[in-house]
């Protein structure tokens, strides 16, 4: 289900007159991003000028040199309570390598046999809002533990290029996907003392209101804190599992990606 209007984000973030903005405070988050981009992709080619395009099996990431870890830099700023309110989360993905492969299909303009490699870069941009719904309040090691739950939507801008070419640079073959997509999402957090524990789903079936993404995509962020005392410093480090389908065309060949962007994140928040 592709989806046009305005209308659900708006729906979705006119909540933001609670109570969690009546004074908010904002908390700046930049973040070191050490993410792999993984998956696979099937891409159509033409055999001969004039004849039909045929379709061909998909080529894991792992074939273009796309096999490891990347650092990156990530920036979050929250306004509200902490907990509930605004968030805006940008992290620019820039992965190169120098590793190569040997595909073995047909890739738009690559062919069977090629060996190749693949640069990829993506802009990501995560607007959201989050309400809070309530609070449960125990005891563990005689010290106060507090459980929050929040539900709200996230909106999501991406622009992911794929840049892949033989080693020789005879041939080259590029993908753009981007789109922006509208979730559904909730929070979860445990504080303890001076530590937190924040997990964050997000989900969304074709809510996609442009671009070239499709089917259920889903987010999942788990992070670990400690604040320091008397300080409004807070450091983390967390794990993102991100997955990401998209259809579509790229110079005139269709595409089908079923990608998958995971690993850690670690970095500090400071409180305004």
């Amino acid at each position: 289900m592709r989806v046009f209007t305005i209308p659900i984000v708006a729906s979705l973030f006119g909540a933001c007159s609670s109570m969690v903005l009546a004074e908010p405070r904002v908390l700046v988050s930049p973040y070191l991003a050490v993410y792999q981009l993984r998956g696979d992709i099937a891409m159509q080619s033409q055999p001969s000028p004039g004849s039909p395009l045929q379709d061909n099996a998909a080529q894991t990431l792992l074939t273009f040199g796309q096999d490891h870890h990347h650092e990156d830099i990530g920036v979050r700023a929250d306004i509200g309570d902490g907990f509930g309110g605004i968030r805006i989360d940008y992290y620019k993905l820039d992965m190169n390598t120098s590793r190569t492969g040997v595909i073995d299909a047909d890739w738009g303009r690559l062919l069977a046999g090629d060996e190749v490699r693949m640069r990829a870069d993506m802009d990501e941009l995560r607007l959201g809002y989050l309400e809070p719904l309530g609070t449960v309040r125990t005891t563990y090691r005689d010290r106060p533990l507090a459980l929050r739950f929040a539900v709200g939507g996230v909106l999501a801008h991406r622009d992911l290029s794929l840049q892949a070419r033989t080693v020789d640079g005879a041939r080259t073959q590029n993908v753009e996907i981007d789109g922006d997509v509208l979730y559904a999402a909730a929070r979860l957090q445990a504080t303890w003392r001076d530590f937190a524990f924040d997990a964050d789903y997000a989900a969304s079936p074709e809510i996609v209101l442009s671009g070239d993404f499709e089917d259920l995509l889903q987010d999942l962020e788990l992070r670990a804190s400690y604040t320091m005392p008397l300080h409004d410093v807070t450091f983390f480090a967390g794990y993102r599992l991100s997955a990401l389908t998209a259809k579509g065309d790229a110079n005139g060949f269709g595409y089908d990606a079923d990608l998958t962007i995971d690993g850690f994140q670690f970095g500090l928040s400071v409180t305004f």
